[in-house]
């Protein structure tokens, strides 16, 4: 966002996300939570690449200079009147990179609790006294607080402190190499110094609830009252922080060993950054768990990151808050795709710097009962995957009637019931009880559904007529060349197999189309290809054909066939858009090519667009065909939303798109039909446009692509004087014949005006 443009206010509303909390008759102790504005750094951009990418010219023409922030993300520089957002656009568009995004900036919002003062209800709430008769923590699972700091010396936290055993605190030296002096109890990335102490409150209230030291006779106890708390902060003393910090924070967390990650913060707009680097920390095993906010709203419809992030990220936790009558509170929100489950959040009882204790209220005081409750279950199971820990936590919940439909699990957290720690009191009897059903010592493992690439379209071509000796296939998403190879491949004819010599990228594509090259083949008859499932999106997940969540699988190999010698009565191909993404100027408009090189007859047309944007209420798309025709996409549908993901436009959809919520995934109708198209050539430049008809926000397009199905006859005429044209289906003929033909009807033509003449 252009600070210098005003704010609108409905503008305001949606992109700060206020934090508005139960109404307040007396205000007393501040809760702080965090949000995300649009604003950012205004020379600096984040840069996520793939594994091994030298990074020594990558970032030229504009970077001055780069700093590496772990997970292969990096903070580039850039010169101070460097356009932010066009340079990230052209970073994201370079092989071998993610994502790019300026550095956000992250603010304290800050909301009132309820004056009154309680004993730890909460605690009771999820069982975990009962918990501690089956497991009292055995500080191996260390939890990174990720947040304002902690007050480490705080007498009921100090025990379950984090240290770094080859760091000597205070001699300015890093004694154990690790690229941070000093960092005895953690880290302070705002300030970039060795001491993570905690002057706003915060991050202390939320370390007492996941882990302060229990029956140690003083103040409270946390959920795992024997843990290893990690202070990371990253928000400033003036309340405000960076996106580039909170990654550098994740990426410590993870290399010194943390398995769950804290995050009572969220808000704002999408940022591909940080979502890479959960992601990466996911990989290395690591469990991210995000308060659901504050906003009484619907996360389904308004995302709320990073806890929204769950629909792509298998490692994310997102929190909801209730109160403690086990109702969902007021302020909560709630998702029932988007929030997975609930704990107590309403005047919870907690640490406070300086020796102190007070309540606070939220869904970021939720969260960390939800971190605790994570470490116990591993300190309990010590050798479970986090896909085991996340299942147990999610079949555990007790289910609560204010949150069926709400949350994915409709329930509040049970950590009694994760542990198996319920106690069953045998009713008297004077038989012997029935056996006891022991339980199993690990929960099942669940499919965790994780994106992956898939094979959309392909198409068998050659050089000259009548001949194959390539086939085109396009991915949904960028693909790691590497990863492709001809032994991941086969190709099969009216002969038996047949050798591919080559895979390779098609220039312009982002190594979302390849060529699958082989000797010419003029034989007629079936051709079947075959591509996966061992391969990889730039992400390093595998491919997912099938889109069943488990990648890999025998039946993720993507296989077409066409047959050489006789047209299909029917034939169906994508043509996608190159060198993007592109982004979107504020208060103007981008035209993008789509170059159809192929004469055919078009029967049905559909479009699939990926396009973000930090406001679609102001984005108008249009496609305009070879001859100038214009069908309208989308009109400024969508409010607040925040973009398309692979979305169709398709006349027959049964949604329009005025009735859909951005951000739009699906099928929908189109303002204008596609139906204008039906009937004329596809050969030529398509255009797609978007247009941003308002001031301080934009986006980018991801990606586009044109899906044709051909009709099933071509009229020609015979070269004979004839008084009537001979009507001859494609089914009848090569596409050699078919050139001859016309070329044969327009020579009849000519000398028929000659004959007039």
């Amino acid at each position: 966002m252009d600070m210098r443009e005003p704010i609108r206010p409905d503008r305001l509303r949606v992109s700060l996300h206020a934090e508005q909390l139960e109404d307040r008759s007396v205000m007393s102790a501040v809760v702080p939570e965090f949000v995300s504005t649009n604003a950012y750094a205004p020379a600096r951009v984040l840069v996520a690449v793939t594994p091994g990418t030298n990074v020594a010219t990558k970032f030229a023409p504009f970077a001055e200079h780069v700093v590496p922030l772990g997970f292969d993300i990096y903070s580039v520089d850039l010169a101070a009147n460097a356009n932010v957002d066009a340079v990230a656009a052209f970073y994201a568009a370079q092989p071998d990179v993610v994502s790019a995004a300026p550095d956000r900036i992250v603010k304290l919002n800050r909301t009132f609790n309820d004056p009154s003062l309680s004993a730890q209800s909460g605690l009771v709430n999820i069982g975990a006294e009962i918990a501690w008769n089956r497991q009292t923590g055995t500080r191996n699972t260390i939890v990174a607080v990720i947040d304002t700091g902690v007050d480490y010396r705080h007498p009921d936290l100090a025990a379950n402190i984090w240290v770094n055993p080859g760091e000597i605190a205070g001699n300015g030296i890093d004694d154990d190499r690790d690229g941070f002096i000093d960092d005895v109890h953690g880290y302070d990335f705002a300030s970039n110094r060795g001491d993570p102490i905690d002057t706003d409150s915060h991050g202390t209230h939320i370390a007492g609830i996941i882990g302060a030291v229990g029956n140690n006779g003083i103040g409270v106890s946390g959920v795992n009252p024997n843990t290893r708390i990690l202070p990371l902060k990253f928000i400033g003393d003036d309340g405000t922080g960076f996106t580039s910090n909170a990654v550098r924070a994740l990426d410590f967390a993870v290399s010194h060993g943390a398995k769950v990650a804290n995050a009572s913060w969220g808000g704002g707009d999408i940022d591909s950054t940080l979502s890479a680097a959960i992601a990466r920390a996911g990989a290395a095993g690591l469990i991210f768990v995000a308060a659901a906010g504050n906003d009484g709203s619907n996360n389904d419809v308004r995302p709320f990151y990073p806890g929204s992030y769950i629909t792509s990220l298998p490692n994310i936790i997102t929190v909801a808050a209730s109160d403690s009558s086990d109702k969902l509170a007021s302020f909560s929100n709630i998702g029932a795709n988007t929030v997975t489950l609930s704990a107590p959040g309403v005047s919870i009882l907690s640490t406070l710097p300086n020796n102190r204790y007070g309540v606070l209220t939220g869904t970021s005081i939720s969260t960390p009962f939800v971190s605790g409750a994570i470490a116990l279950i591993w300190d309990q199971n010590p050798s479970w995957t986090y896909q085991q820990v996340l299942a147990k936590l999610r079949s555990s919940v007790d289910p609560i009637a204010s949150m069926a439909g709400k949350t994915t699990t409709g329930g509040r957290l049970n950590v009694a019931k994760a542990l198996d720690a319920i106690a069953v009191s045998p009713p008297p009897v004077v038989v012997p009880p029935p056996p006891v059903v022991v339980p199993p010592a690990s929960p099942p493992v669940v499919p965790v559904l994780v994106s992956g690439p898939q094979v959309i379209s392909s198409l068998f071509s050659g050089t000259v007529p009548s001949r194959y000796d390539r086939v085109r296939f396009t991915f949904n998403t960028r693909v790691n060349a590497a990863t492709i190879t001809p032994s991941d491949a086969s190709l099969t004819g009216p002969g038996g197999t047949i050798p591919i010599r080559a895979i390779s990228a098609v220039a312009g594509t982002n190594n979302m189309q390849f060529d699958a090259i082989f000797d010419a083949q003029t034989t007629p008859g079936s051709y079947t290809f075959a591509v996966g499932p061992d391969l990889f999106d730039v992400a390093a997940h595998r491919m997912d054909q099938n889109r069943n969540g488990i990648n890999g699988e025998p039946a993720d190999r993507y296989t077409t066939s066409e047959t050489l010698g006789a047209s299909p009565t029917a034939t169906t191909f994508t043509t996608t858009a190159a060198n993007l993404p592109i982004a979107i100027p504020d208060l103007s408009s981008v035209s993008i090519p789509i170059v159809v090189a192929r004469d055919a007859t078009i029967a049905d047309l559909n479009v699939r667009l990926n396009l973000f944007h930090t406001f679609m209420g102001d984005v108008r798309v249009e496609l305009i065909g070879p001859a100038g025709q214009v069908v309208t996409l989308v009109n400024r549908r969508g409010a607040g939303g925040q973009g398309f993901r692979e979305t169709i436009f398709d006349d027959g959809a049964t949604a329009a798109i005025e009735t859909g919520i951005a951000p739009f995934t699906g099928s929908f109708r189109p303002e204008s039909a596609l139906s204008v198209f039906h009937g004329t050539n596809a050969r030529g430049t398509w255009t797609l446009k978007v247009s941003d008809n308002d001031a301080s926000d934009t986006g980018s397009v991801i990606g586009v692509s044109l899906l044709f199905t051909t009709s099933v006859a071509t009229t020609v005429r015979t070269p004979a004087f004839a008084d009537s044209p001979v009507v001859v289906t494609s089914a009848a003929l090569t596409d050699f014949q078919l050139i001859v033909a016309d070329f044969l009807a327009r020579l009849d033509a000519t000398l028929r005006r000659q004959v007039r003449l």
